[in-house]
């Protein structure tokens, strides 16, 4: 044999191998996978759960985990730490996730039990198909919203249990886009198409039905430049919501390589370039945030195994379909070579500002010194209360983005947008050429510190009680030259909580109060809250000042508590909503009708924004609070606000409602639409 024939063989064999490497889908011996199995193992905890490296297990991220580990072909029961394997971990959980009685909870424990090959009728003692069942409603639909029915009918459809009534509905909600968003009339966004996509096609939806293709066909049109998927709005691709378009394309019997953008991107590729060398999956290029639960996303999508994941799950075979389509400019990557000074566009306030010498020092809530050596004229806010005080100390002119969560005041909702709350759209920012950067603990301390290595000024605000708030308010006040401002509007806000105060203890009476976010499972804020803090401050006392932060509690907790109050907030919760989903049902709840507000008619509906958001307007959602605690003593006073009717709030998937709640809430809490 020749070396010319020798080295073409050779040749021919690597380029095979590598062929192989990178055809998906891809297997458990895939070194992608390896790596990031090996990765969830080190978040393993002593019970057999999992979690993240700085927190003990988690009941979502370890079920999530379950799964994957089962789409890899591997036997949870054979992960253990210390003796204690996965398995036992659910075991363990499973009294716990019963009395929680949420919909998405319980189907994706059933999801789970039957992916690690048990009976989800007889776990434990529980019978969660029972329990999921009870559910339904006459139309089909399982609790309020299509995301609630989308996993309940993919749990149900993996044990061979009819769903075509509940089909026929999710079909019925269908957008005219052909997505689908998080409850009806919502507008589509990618992760709750994809769910549900896989839910109609597990269900017995034919893949070339017109609901299908529709959906589809939204993806297509949703697919980012880089090859991605974003869950709405201005914000960036990301791991987790590439990995369940993947599934829902294999699930439609695409292959979702052949997805490929003008740029020559695909799905797969934007996947695996978000791969860290030790394995785990980042959650944007610059963001590496839940590290374990994105790695659990990972993995089934790149074995192609849809939801729901069954043992032995095979893959069919995939068609490759041409996607052509016009580049989408604003997603494609750029050598990131901000200015360190811009100009502002021109203007006769901005021409004063630039002959003003100005420099200050600010030490944020981070700890860390910025210098500012003129009057910002270009601020980007990324976050909803960050953008209500700008306003509020006159410096909204100059604001040039926004996240897509900043609604307050209806002027900022015109800004430029520079994607979510926690995902943030590095290149917009960039683009934008901000002279000042406001951001939030939220935004993350990866994120923070990216934006300053470009050479950003950057201003990180935490505000974790009024005081906070009120320290904030001067600072940004500082930060952007307008200090007579701030210092007007401290004053102001400072006598109207003084005011609040001597009013409400004047009342002997202590009722017991609870504030409701959610209730899907039920949520509740505890201690170390804005709510607790405005419960405390009016003269009340926590029914569940117990529990730290935000908390799922289970019904029978809740019901034993009893609460004097109810304060639940508007809309659903996070927006404003044409219903107010959370009153309506606590109020047609029949377990909740012996509870004391609800006997009495104390149930108050509080505006989500104005209770939820560190800025200016949470003294408002105080007055309102104590007015409503003790409403005799506010009944001749002037001090309780008129309900504030705050601009729609976009809401995307609530596949991460809990992700929602906490990026909202986050400018006063360790860190996202429901787990």
């Amino acid at each position: 044999m020749s070396k010319f024939t020798t080295f073409t063989t050779i040749f021919l064999i690597f380029m095979m191998a590598v062929a192989c490497a990178c055809a998906y889908p891809l297997t458990q011996n895939d070194n992608n996978v390896e790596n990031a199995l090996d990765y969830i193992k080190t978040c393993q905890k002593d019970d057999g759960g999992f979690g993240e490296s700085d927190r003990g297990s988690n009941p979502a991220t370890s079920t999530w985990a379950i799964m994957a580990i089962v789409s890899a072909g591997q036997d949870p029961k054979d992960w253990k730490k210390n003796g204690t394997s996965a398995i036992d971990y659910l075991y363990s959980i499973s009294d716990e996730t019963y009395s929680i009685d949420g919909t998405t909870e319980t189907a994706k424990m059933i999801m789970t039990i039957t992916a690690a090959g048990y009976d989800p009728e007889n776990f434990a003692g529980n019978n969660f198909i029972t329990l999921l069942s009870g559910k339904k409603k006459e139309n089909g639909q399982f609790g309020d919203h299509i995301y609630t029915t989308s996993w309940a009918v993919t749990a149900l459809s993996a044990n061979g249990i009819d769903a075509s009534d509940s089909i026929k509905w999710l079909k019925s909600v269908q957008n005219e886009d052909g997505g689908f968003g998080w409850t009806k009339g919502a507008e589509s966004d990618c992760d709750d198409t994809s769910s549900t996509l896989m839910a109609l096609i597990a269900g017995g939806e034919p893949q070339d039905s017109e609901s299908v293709q529709k959906a589809i066909s939204f993806l297509k049109i949703s697919q980012k430049e880089n090859g991605g998927f974003n869950y709405g709005g201005s914000s960036e691709a990301n791991s987790a919501s590439d990995s369940w378009a993947i599934q829902a394309i294999v699930a439609a019997g695409e292959n979702p390589e052949s997805w490929t953008t003008k740029s020559g991107n695909n799905p797969v590729s934007h996947l695996l370039s978000l791969q860290a060398d030790k394995g785990y999956f980042k959650w944007t290029d610059y963001l590496e945030d839940n590290k374990c639960r994105m790695s659990t996303n990972a993995i089934p999508a790149l074995m192609g195994k849809p939801y729901p994941v069954m043992k032995n799950q095979k893959t069919d075979s995939l068609k490759n379909t041409v996607t052509s389509k016009t580049p989408d400019n604003s997603n494609q990557k750029e050598t990131l070579k901000p200015e360190n000074t811009v100009k502002s566009d021109s203007s006769s306030a901005d021409s004063a500002n630039q002959d003003i010498e100005y420099h200050v020092e600010i030490t944020d809530d981070m700890g860390y010194t910025t210098e500012i050596s003129k009057i910002p004229e270009r601020i980007i806010s990324l976050a909803p209360s960050n953008t209500e005080i700008l306003y509020a100390i006159g410096a909204g002119d100059r604001v040039v983005g926004v996240t897509d969560y900043c609604n307050y005041p209806k002027e900022a909702q015109s800004k430029e947008k520079a994607g979510g709350f926690s995902s943030v759209n590095i290149e917009k920012v960039v683009s934008l050429k901000p002279d000042l950067v406001v951001a939030a603990y939220g935004n993350t301390e990866d994120v923070v510190n990216h934006l300053k290595d470009l050479g950003m000024s950057v201003i990180t605000l935490n505000p974790t009680d009024l005081d906070s708030v009120l320290s904030d308010i001067t600072l940004l006040g500082k930060a952007t030259g307008n200090v007579k401002e701030a210092g007007e509007l401290v004053s102001s806000l400072s006598k109207r909580i003084e005011n609040v105060k001597s009013i409400a203890e004047q009342d002997e009476c202590t009722p017991e109060v609870a504030h409701i976010v959610w209730y899907d499972p039920i949520w509740i804020s505890g201690k170390n809250t804005f709510q607790d803090e405005l419960i405390k401050t009016s003269n009340g006392n926590n029914a569940f000042g117990d529990m730290d932060s935000w908390v799922i509690v289970s019904m029978e907790d809740f019901i034993t508590k009893n609460p004097d109050v109810l304060i639940v907030n508007s809309g659903s919760g996070m927006d404003q909503n044409s219903r107010d989903c959370i009153y309506e049902y606590i109020m047609n709840e029949p377990r909740f009708k012996n509870i004391k507000a609800v006997k009495e008619g104390r149930v108050y509906i509080a505006d989500s924004d104005t209770i939820d958001r560190g800025g200016p307007r949470i003294v408002d959602a105080l007055e309102e609070v104590a007015a409503d605690i003790h409403p005799e003593m506010f009944e001749n006073t002037n001090t309780k606000t008129e309900t504030i009717n705050s601009q729609t709030t976009p809401v995307y998937p609530v596949v991460a409602i809990v992700s929602v709640i906490l990026s909202v809430f986050m400018t006063g809490f360790i860190r996202r639409r429901k787990d």
